[in-house]
């Protein structure tokens, strides 16, 4: 089990920080022609799982939310959770991306 440095809980913990890591590596996997879906691809419903995995990956973005009041600060997150959508598929993927690359800054 992957536990990240510091936290006694295992699993990824996903920060703004970590999310930026992860989305500018699968972008620049995407960019390259890096980074490919399998064909065929191992899912009861494999037409349905691109369908969702590219419907993620093209409303991922980030998310600017003004301040509740003048001494607050507005926040930024990268998310695909809009318009009541999930970002699963998108979030895993860029996981796998992360923790799979030589050299990636969070593996320990």
């Amino acid at each position: 089990m992957y536990r990240e440095p510091g936290h006694d809980r295992a699993g990824v913990l996903t920060t703004n920080e970590s999310k930026h890591q992860m989305c500018s590596m699968t972008n620049s996997m995407l960019r390259e022609g890096r980074m490919h879906v399998l064909k065929p691809l191992f899912s009861r419903e494999p037409v349905r799982v691109r369908v969702r995995l590219r419907e993620q990956l093209e409303i991922y973005s980030y998310q600017f939310k003004g301040a509740a009041s003048t001494f607050g600060r507005d926040q930024t997150s990268l998310s695909g959770k809009v318009g009541g959508m999930k970002d699963d598929a998108c979030i895993c993927l860029q996981i796998g991306v992360l923790y799979t690359s030589p050299g990636a800054s969070v593996m320990q």
